[in-house]
């Protein structure tokens, strides 16, 4: 009974699985890498919230190491309970989840989830309370005890396992957020002298590298990372992080042949133990010397590079036969990797692979459909590319394009094939394939230089080219259109107006904005991604700044910026749309982003009708130009 309820108190779920009136039950009671665990739901047990005919159940993962495993799978029914099986990796640690039927959710309470914990024996493994502390987050959101209920949990990692690392440091900064004065002083430099004891157990060596930066960033040291890596360029230039800082400085020489010149100089210390040290040298050459059409160079250092083994084998060997292709060299090394790659194509890499020096490459869960529609675009990219290779031999290779084109319609295997038509002189396919490519992306503005020459060739001349743009644009925006109606929404907006100030330090006139369409960008001046969305931003500023129904509102964050960071922006001087600052550090939970930029556009009528979170590119300007045309046409 004592193990029973120590077990949901750390948010463990139910593992005895003789209670046959418990609602959940995993089998083995400890359960240890390498085994299957089965989870069992029982919705006739007391207190389970999904009705027993429920037609289906899902486990939904809130937060999880076990990569290989889908977030949310789908349980059988046998009998009256629902069962699944999940294999425990080698380096499964910790999970949470809940139970989900249509819009019956089942949990142990409304701050807690369902939990796997995964044992060493009957202990807890590395990391387990660790992990599990991590978790809490995603499980209650942010709440005022956040940190202590994550701190014991750090705590309990200490007592099983004393030098754990990283939740030293979790604890230490825990402690450092409560503190003031001298303790603040003493406990960051007890914290400091942890991470430096880590760094020299093995100065240089990129695993203790990166545990040296990661502890510097959980104590809020980002700046000490350019100081640590000073000290390892000047006194361990020989180690695996000192060869890599070096070569990767040698690799912004903007002048190649300088570069080359350098990176030559620095492979004279290549000795049999260390040459994976300079394998990203070799890359360097290999590209540079390829540049040239120096084969023999170019080869040599492919050579260097040796076979890769990782989970990228397939991809590797792809990008070195294309690069050779394209830079006409050695192109029966090009078609044998291109054939290579092409009988591993089933491997090609997709998804987030992870990479940790305990484990190695671990790759994320991929469904069925997900990993053949990978299979088929890699085999659709390789043949074309064989065949244009082929081709450049002197060889038959209008198969292999054909081939290509029926396993896969991506815009690589179209351009492959465009230009294979296109050296063939079959300009009205070449016309085609890039048309294709063009309808897709219509900010791919070579495959449209390439249509409009194809079709040039085609005709040839240019006349009726101008009534195949005019088909274009009205696709583009018709398409635009119809996944804009697919994104509508219809959210009342939280208050953001009050803590908003122009860069004069003005608040917002709100009466100004009752009654218009207004588009909210929020972004901050650290935040790259929203440096790229700008110009896309202004050019739907442009079209609707006389426009007395919309109104911008181009809001710098706040997060790590002042308003002076906002005045001293450099785009002030380039862009013409109005910017805001906002003083108000919850307009992200207000408004439910996290990431920048974030944008918003707001009906008339005061609710959040478009949004959209993270950069998407230059699409953002067809899809706000769209949804502003329909919230005035009254469509939305």
């Amino acid at each position: 009974m004592y193990l029973r309820i120590f077990l949901s108190i750390t948010l463990v779920a139910i593992v005895s699985a003789t209670g046959a009136q418990e609602k959940l039950t995993i089998t083995p009671d400890y359960p240890q890498r390498g085994q299957e665990i089965v989870v069992r739901y029982n919705p006739n047990a007391p207190g389970s919230q999904i009705p027993a005919d429920a037609e289906k159940v899902e486990m939904v993962f809130t937060y999880s190491n076990f990569y290989e495993v889908s977030n949310k799978i789908s349980m059988t029914k046998k009998g009256n309970v629902w069962e699944t099986k999940i294999p425990m990796a080698r380096y499964a640690t910790y999970a949470t989840f809940y139970l989900q039927s249509d819009d019956k959710r089942d949990q142990p309470a409304a701050d807690k989830h369902f939990g796997i914990a995964v044992y060493d024996g009957r202990e807890r493994v590395f990391n387990g309370y660790l992990y599990e502390g991590y978790s809490i987050s995603a499980q209650t959101g942010k709440i005022p005890d956040l940190g202590a209920r994550q701190a014991a949990l750090f705590q309990k990692e200490l007592v099983a396992y004393p030098e754990n690392y990283e939740a030293k440091l979790r604890l230490l900064n825990y402690k450092i957020s409560l503190a003031e004065g001298i303790e603040k002083e003493r406990l960051t430099k007890e914290a400091e002298e942890i991470i430096a004891a880590k760094f020299y157990e093995n100065p240089g060596n990129m695993g203790f590298m990166n545990k040296t930066t990661m502890g510097y960033l959980i104590i809020g040291q980002s700046t000490r990372l350019d100081s640590i890596r000073q000290v390892v360029k000047e006194k361990y230039p020989k180690t695996e992080a000192g060869y890599e800082m070096r070569i990767s400085e040698i690799k912004r020489e903007e002048n190649k042949d300088k570069m080359a010149k350098q990176l030559l100089a620095f492979i004279k210390n290549e000795k049999p133990s260390n040459p994976q040290f300079l394998k990203s040298a070799h890359q360097a050459l290999m590209e540079y010397y390829a540049s040239k059409k120096q084969t023999k160079k170019t080869i040599h250092h492919l050579n260097k590079l040796g076979d890769d083994l990782s989970l990228y084998r397939a991809e590797t060997f792809k990008k070195r036969a294309e690069l050779f292709y394209r830079s006409g060299i050695a192109l029966d090394t090009a078609l044998s990797l291109a054939h290579r790659s092409l009988e591993i194509a089933h491997t090609y890499p997709v998804g987030l692979i992870r990479y940790f020096p305990e484990t190695g490459h671990i790759p994320a869960f991929v469904d069925e459909i997900t990993r053949e529609k990978t299979t088929n675009k890699a085999r659709g990219n390789l043949n074309t590319l064989i065949g244009l290779i082929k081709l450049k031999q002197g060889m038959p290779a209008e198969s292999y394009i054909t081939e290509g084109l029926q396993v896969s319609q991506d815009n690589e295997t179209l351009a492959n094939a465009g230009e294979y038509y296109s050296l063939t002189r079959a300009h009205q396919q070449a016309f085609d394939v890039y048309k294709k490519i063009t309808m897709a992306v219509p900010e791919d503005t070579a495959s449209f230089s390439k249509m409009q020459s194809a079709y040039a060739a085609w005709k040839p001349g240019l006349e009726g080219w101008e009534e195949q743009v005019s088909v274009l644009k009205t696709f583009w925006m018709e398409e635009t259109l119809k996944q804009i109606r697919k994104e509508i929404i219809n959210i009342a907006t939280p208050d953001f107006a009050s803590a908003l100030v122009n860069l004069k330090g003005e608040p917002v006139n709100r009466e100004s904005l009752r009654n218009k369409i207004i588009v909210l960008d929020f972004w901050a001046t650290w935040c790259i991604p929203c440096m790229h969305e700008m110009p896309y931003l202004q050019n739907v500023y442009d079209q609707y700044k006389n426009d007395p129904d919309v109104v911008f509102m181009v809001i710098n964050s706040g997060s790590k910026n002042t308003i002076d960071d906002a005045r001293g922006w450099w785009g002030n001087k380039k862009f013409t749309f109005p910017v805001y600052f906002n003083n108000d550090p919850m307009i992200g939970e207000k408004l439910k982003f996290n990431v920048i930029p974030a944008t918003y556009i707001i009906d008339k009528t005061g609710n959040i009708r478009f949004k959209t979170i993270g950069f998407e590119g230059a699409v953002i300007e067809r899809k706000m130009k769209a949804a502003i045309q329909l919230l005035k046409e009254g469509e939305m």
